[in-house]
C-alpha cells in the first residue's frame, strides 16, 4: 500500500499597509509616553539643578535669522494653552508679525501661511478668543497674520492635579490622537508652543517629523521641517514651568523663549550641552521698533545690568 504523506502548510499572515503603520504609531507613541513619565518622575528629584545662584553672569544668545533668499511661505502651527496661556500666545503673534511686516516693508502678505492652530478639546474660551483675535486683525489697517487655515481640538495629556500614573494613558491618547495633525494634516514648519501639557504631544510629534523629513538648503542655508519654539510664561520668574522642564529635559526643543534673565542660569545649573534658551527681548525691542539683526551680545549685557539695577 502507498503512504500518503499530508504536508499541512502555515496559513500566511497578511498585514496591511495601514495595520502596520497604525502598529508603528502605537509603538512609538508608547515609548514617547513611557519618556515623558520618566522625565515627569525625574523632575522633582533633580530640582535642586534648578535653584538660582545671585552675582553670576549671565548669559543670552542672539536669536536666528531668517535667510533674506528663502522667500518660501511657512507652515505655522500654533497651541493655544488655554487661559492666560492663551492671551500671551495671542499678544506674542501680533506682536511677532508685527516685526515681520515692518522688516519686509510688504504688508499686503504674510509669511506664515497656511497658518493652523491647536486646541485643548475642553476649552471652549481659547476658541473665542481666537475668534476674536481674528476679527481684530480683518478690521486693523495693517494686515498683520492671515486668517487661520483650521483648528484642530486635541484631549488633554495630563489635567490639572492628575496624578503621574494615570496620565500615561491620558498622555499616550492624547499623542495617538495628535500624530494625524501634526505628521499627515499640517505637516509645519514652525511649531509655536506655551502653556501646558497640551503642547506635549504636538511637540513629540513635530521632533519626530523633523526626524523623518529631509533637509532642504536654500542658499547655504538649511531648511528643516517641524521647528519647536516654546514660549515661557511670563509668570515664570526663576523657574521654568513643569512643561518647559519636561521639553527642556527632552532637547527637543530648537528655542525656548524666556521673559526674565533669571531663567537663564538653568543653562549654567543643567550643565547643558546645546544652549537653546534665550530672553524674549532679544527679538523685540522695548521701545516698539522692529530689529531683524542678531542682537550683539554689548546690548544684552546693557540691559541684563539695568534689569538687575531695577
Amino acid at each position: 500500500s502507498k503512504t500518503t504523506i499530508e504536508i499541512l502548510h502555515a496559513p500566511t499572515l497578511r498585514i496591511s499597509s495601514a495595520t502596520m503603520l497604525i502598529f508603528i504609531i502605537l509603538l512609538i507613541s508608547l515609548a514617547l509616553a513611557v519618556r515623558v513619565v520618566i522625565v515627569l518622575a525625574t523632575i522633582n528629584k533633580g530640582d535642586s539643578e534648578f535653584r538660582q545662584r545671585e552675582g553670576e553672569t549671565i548669559r543670552s544668545h542672539p536669536p536666528p535669522t531668517r535667510s533674506s533668499h528663502d522667500n518660501r511661505p511657512v507652515k505655522t502651527l500654533v497651541v493655544l494653552g488655554s487661559g492666560g496661556h492663551t492671551t500671551e500666545m495671542l499678544h506674542l503673534l501680533s506682536s511677532f508679525e508685527e516685526v515681520q511686516t515692518l522688516n519686509s516693508g510688504d504688508t499686503s502678505t504674510s509669511m506664515y501661511t497656511p497658518l493652523s492652530y491647536i486646541v485643548a478639546s475642553t476649552d471652549t474660551t481659547s476658541i473665542n478668543r481666537l475668534a476674536a483675535f481674528d476679527q481684530n486683525t480683518a478690521n486693523s489697517s495693517k494686515l498683520r497674520l492671515p486668517k487661520h487655515d483650521a483648528t484642530y481640538a486635541i484631549p488633554r495629556a495630563r489635567e490639572v492635579g492628575q496624578s503621574y500614573f494615570t496620565s500615561i494613558f491620558t498622555t499616550l491618547y492624547s499623542i495617538l490622537y495628535t500624530a494625524n495633525i501634526v505628521l499627515i494634516k499640517t505637516r509645519p514648519d514652525l511649531i509655536l508652543i506655551n502653556g501646558p501639557g497640551t503642547c506635549l504631544p504636538v511637540a513629540l510629534w513635530a521632533f519626530v517629523l523633523r526626524v523623518l523629513s529631509p533637509t532642504i538648503n536654500i542658499s547655504g542655508k538649511r531648511r528643516t521641517k517641524g521647528k519647536i519654539v516654546f514660549i515661557e510664561s511670563f509668570c515664570r520668574v526663576k523657574t521654568l514651568s513643569l512643561t518647559g522642564k519636561i521639553l527642556w529635559k527632552l532637547r527637543i526643543c530648537d528655542l525656548i523663549l524666556v521673559h526674565w534673565p533669571e531663567v537663564l542660569q538653568l543653562e549654567r545649573e543643567m550643565k547643558a550641552e546645546q544652549k537653546k534658551m534665550m530672553l524674549i527681548d532679544s527679538f523685540i525691542q522695548h521701545d516698539g521698533n522692529a530689529s531683524s539683526d542678531v542682537a550683539s551680545s554689548e546690548s544684552t549685557s546693557e540691559y541684563n545690568a539695568s534689569k538687575k539695577d531695577r
